[in-house]
């Protein structure tokens, strides 16, 4: 196993300054339009990226903090949306699977750096992946949270028209629809931009951080 060396206080200066950086990129992203491509009445999201380049670059910790970040803001996002993006309003939607989510960044770029050896095949290959498993934790918990806001008339009035064609007879037949519409279309493009941008800026900045300092990750 690789012998992982102290931070020192500079190069703890360093991460926090970079989080700090990160955090305020993904809640940028979460409260304007350039966080999300809309598909199929559900938006497709982008903030997933700056938080898989802090997560490979700075190590477990950051990703951690970086998904929760991600949580947050989207339960934020979701609490002041009038459509499905509503039910993200729910802790168990918006902040467990990113929370899931950043935990396994590092490990799993790491893995797939050991098996290819080449680091951008392996951010691509990894970031491709990881983008694909954040959107198939997060769909079976949106679909988990229909059923609560159909019966509930209070919750109803909050998605407004997004939820009209859902009879309570046939939800879990909408639901699966949405399921696959939103697999097919959000979520491969999620995760097409994640292994082309993401994976670019991330090699870009493990590189320029390399040049120019020791190059260390809290795991």
């Amino acid at each position: 196993m690789k012998e992982v060396k102290p931070m020192s206080r500079r190069d703890r200066i360093r991460e926090m300054t970079i989080t700090a950086m990160f955090i305020a990129i993904i809640a940028v992203m979460a409260f304007t339009p350039i966080g999300f491509i809309t598909i199929f009445a559900v938006a497709a999201t982008l903030i997933h990226i700056p938080v898989l380049i802090g997560g490979a670059v700075l190590g477990r910790r950051t990703g951690i903090i970086l998904g929760l970040a991600f949580g947050v803001v989207s339960l934020i996002r979701g609490a002041t949306s009038a459509d499905l993006n509503f039910v993200f309003v729910f802790p168990w939607v918006s902040i467990l699977p990113r929370f899931i989510f950043g935990l396994l960044i590092y490990d799993v770029y790491q893995l797939t750096l050991k098996l290819v050896k080449k680091r951008i095949l392996a951010l691509v290959i990894s970031f491709f992946v990881l983008s694909m498993l954040h959107s198939i934790m997060v769909l079976p918990l949106m679909v988990s949270a229909f059923p609560i806001i159909v019966n509930s008339s209070t919750l109803s009035l909050k998605v407004g028209d997004a939820l009209a064609f859902i009879s309570e007879t046939n939800t879990l037949s909408i639901a699966m629809k949405v399921i696959w519409g939103v697999l097919i279309s959000n979520s491969i493009l999620e995760a097409v931009l994640a292994a082309t941008v993401g994976a670019i800026v991330a090699d870009r900045l493990i590189q320029y951080l390399k040049f120019n300092q020791s190059y260390t990750v809290s795991e």
